[in-house]
């Protein structure tokens, strides 16, 4: 299984990356562990999707990121394209669209993000005699 680092999650799930560390620093998210300090994070394949819909439905409904988790969630779960229905309201996931942008902006995000050095400096010798 791929994982990812909090900056390329936040490029392909089109959010701060402030946002994205502090989702997964102040929630429990399925999929991400919790590391202890300088450690980074890894963000398997299929927590990417569940994290895009929840800043969807932060973002453009303006949910509370504590009611958008569990609600993207949900509608993961589904097949295809899910509904769910609270009283009068229907909301609807297309699922293969949110697939294709987050696709779209991984591979844009892979391509121009360097992976992070972690660790100590490096000590480089003097090679002057």
């Amino acid at each position: 299984m791929r994982f990812y680092d909090v900056a390329v999650t936040s490029l392909a799930i089109d959010a701060p990356i402030k946002w994205t560390d502090n989702v997964l620093s102040q929630h429990d998210v399925p999929g991400v562990a919790a590391a202890r300090r300088g450690v980074a994070r890894r963000i398997p394949r299929p927590t990417l999707l569940h994290l895009a819909l929840t800043r969807e439905l932060h973002a453009v409904l303006g949910l509370s990121v504590r009611d958008a988790l569990p609600l993207a969630r949900e509608l993961l779960d589904g097949d295809g394209a899910a509904i769910i229905q609270r009283g009068a309201v229907h909301l609807a996931l297309d699922r293969a669209l949110l697939e294709r942008a987050v696709e779209r902006r991984l591979r844009e995000a892979l391509e121009s993000a360097p992976t992070p050095r972690r660790g100590p400096p490096t000590r480089y010798r003097s090679r002057a005699k």
